[in-house]
This record gives structure tokens, C-alpha cells and sequence, in this order.
């Protein structure tokens, strides 16, 4: 596959990178200008991009509708019993610290500036 034209970037180092691409995977910005050029440049890899981003839509959207059936009741009993198990065991774990500080400043002028600074720290003790 290729439109025949030159490109910086052959084909054949931009098609692996065609569903990274489509799912939004490419995080190296100069990555996805290249790809992004590349498709600009090149109709047969924008064509594929294209179809196998048609592809997967139409198998997630497939997916979703087939895939569709609630949870049994005792699993859903499950999860929350084990997330309250967890937020107790967390709560009994977790250390607060409370600090609050005052700054008074008498200007020259004999104005009073006053701040005060408070901040609440929650931290889990490494074990």
C-alpha cells in the first residue's frame, strides 16, 4: 500500500501505528505529527486508518449491545460489602494532621495584615 509518492515516513512504519492512532494511544507529540502528516500525505494509509477505524466501532458498538446483561444481585451485594470492608480498613490506617499558622504584619502605616493558613494532611503509613 502506498500512493507512490515520497514521504519522510514509509508506509510501513506508519501501519503498525494506524490503531494506536485511532484508540489515541500515541503520547510522543512528535509521533503523532508524523503519523499526522503521513496521513495528510498519503491517501492509501488515511484510507486504512479510515476503514479500521469504521472496524472497530462498528465491534464495539456490537460488542456493547451483545454484551449487555446486568450482574446477579449477590455480586453487586459483594462489591459493596468488600468497599465498606476496605474504607474501614483505610479509616483505621489513615493518619490526619491538622496545621494552621498566623501571619500578623503591622504595616508602617499601622494597618494589620493578618493570614492565616490552614491545611488538613490525610497520609496512609507505609508498612
Amino acid at each position: 500500500m502506498s500512493c507512490g509518492n515520497h514521504h519522510d515516513v514509509p508506509c510501513i512504519e506508519i501501519r503498525p501505528l494506524i490503531v494506536l492512532f485511532i484508540d489515541q494511544e500515541i503520547f510522543d507529540a512528535h509521533q503523532l505529527d508524523i503519523v499526522e502528516v503521513h496521513f495528510g500525505e498519503c491517501p492509501p494509509c488515511k484510507n486504512q486508518m479510515e476503514q479500521e477505524s469504521q472496524s472497530l466501532l462498528l465491534m464495539r458498538n456490537l460488542l456493547s449491545r451483545c454484551c449487555n446483561e446486568p450482574a446477579p444481585a449477590a455480586l453487586h451485594e459483594r462489591l459493596i460489602e468488600q468497599t465498606q470492608q476496605l474504607h474501614r480498613e483505610m479509616a483505621l490506617r489513615m493518619e490526619t494532621t491538622y496545621t494552621e499558622s498566623t501571619y500578623t504584619e503591622i504595616t508602617v502605616d499601622g494597618q494589620t495584615q493578618i493570614e492565616i493558613t490552614r491545611k488538613i494532611r490525610r497520609e496512609f503509613p507505609r508498612e
